[in-house]
This record gives C-alpha cells, structure tokens and sequence, in this order.
C-alpha cells in the first residue's frame, strides 16, 4: 500500500518553494500526486501530497522536511482513518 505525506505552507502560491519542496521529496523516491488549493473559508493554505512506495521512505522525507520547517503531516497509509 501506499503511504502518503502532506505539506502545507500559507497562500498564495509559490513556484519555487513547490519546486524545491518536490525535489527534496524525489531524493526520498517520492512524488507529488495531488495539489490542493486553499478553501479561504476554512484555510489559507496550499496542501501538497506526496506518495511514497514504503513507510521507511516517508518518514525518512518527514524528518528532512521538518528540518527545513515545514509543516507536514503524515506519514500514512492510502485509507487509514
């Protein structure tokens, strides 16, 4: 199964910081399959996800983000509640 992480940064939006984000995220074998655009009534952030083919290889990418401060959440599993 698939494991999935999401980042979330402020609108609006920033090619660049998407850019270098999905590179980091590719180091980790990840890639980006869904962009969400902000839903000004509820949030003002952009949520990017990732997949990645193991859980070891999310997390591994969840730490580095972390460390450039991003928020993120996840990892976790395609369907887990």
């Amino acid at each position: 199964m698939s494991v999935m992480l999401e980042v979330y940064y402020r609108a609006p939006y920033d090619a660049t910081r998407e850019e270098n984000l999905s590179s980091e995220v590719r180091t980790f074998g990840g890639k980006l399959t869904f962009r969400e655009e902000p839903d000004t009534e509820v949030s003002s952030a952009i949520c990017l996800t990732y997949e990645f083919d193991t859980r070891d290889a999310a997390l591994r990418c969840e730490q580095r983000l972390l460390a450039l401060n991003e928020h993120v959440e996840g990892p976790a599993e395609y369907g887990e509640s």
